[in-house]
């Protein structure tokens, strides 16, 4: 087996307790579980091998393997599962607008499955989100998600034409607080804030008391913490 690949049919989570979220929640994609001879002295050890008999994987022990596919130090276990496309997608959306940066992509996948939000659209995405960059800094948070992905806005409406959607830009007429919630809707967070001002009817702005830019991270946890509370009172 080589190094990932976009093309290719399956990809691989890095780490015991990535590869313990796949089999936890997306086992029947799950084909093959590597593990490192050194792999006893984690603590997840037991639990992983708990997991791999309960979905029928025999684990497989091949240290070169997991040189060759490792890209960061003592990994002791990598996890081969099949690319997964759920039909299973619910009305009410995540968007994520232009992102190309695997740390900032995974970062607000964490943010949206704390937040029980899972099903997420990427639109104008130049990014791979089964790139094993992408699973290790969404923390195993994908498989928790279901995700599809469009070119632009237009392709998106033709398929969800009637989706209430809810834009978070730098320079709006309503604030955060103001946020309503009308099912179906669509959360839309851009990698870039600015880069949707004055494009959609209902769009939000973070006031807060300097000029400084807040971080996409600190961006999308305020806005999901909002969108959360909101959601429960639907």
């Amino acid at each position: 087996m080589n190094r990932y690949q976009k093309e290719d049919r399956t990809s691989y989570s890095l780490g015991m307790s990535l590869t313990i979220e796949a089999l936890k929640h997306r086992s029947t994609y799950v084909e093959e579980v590597i593990l490192s001879e050194k792999a006893l002295k984690n603590e997840q050890f037991s639990y992983l091998l708990e997991l791999c008999e309960a979905n029928d994987i025999k684990p497989v022990y091949d240290d070169k393997l997991i040189e060759k596919l490792s890209v960061k130090e003592n990994c002791y276990c990598i996890g081969i599962f099949r690319k997964f496309h759920e039909n299973r997608f619910g009305k009410d959306h995540i968007v994520l607008y232009g992102f190309n940066d695997f740390g900032e992509l995974g970062t607000v996948l964490r943010s949206a499955v704390s937040f029980d939000f899972k099903d997420i659209v990427l639109i104008d995405c130049d990014i791979d989100y089964f790139d094993p960059r992408c699973i290790r800094s969404s923390m195993g948070s994908i498989f928790h998600t279901n995700i599809v992905s469009y070119d632009s806005f237009a392709e998106y409406s033709i398929v969800y034409p009637k989706q209430n959607i809810c834009a978070f830009v730098s320079q709006a007429d309503k604030e955060l607080k103001e946020l309503s919630l009308k099912s179906p809707y669509s959360l839309l967070i851009s990698q870039d804030y600015k880069a949707l001002d004055r494009m959609f009817e209902n769009e939000y702005m973070i006031r807060h008391e300097n000029d400084r830019e807040i971080s996409l991270s600190v961006r999308s946890s305020i806005i999901l913490s909002v969108a959360y509370h909101l959601k429960r009172s639907l």
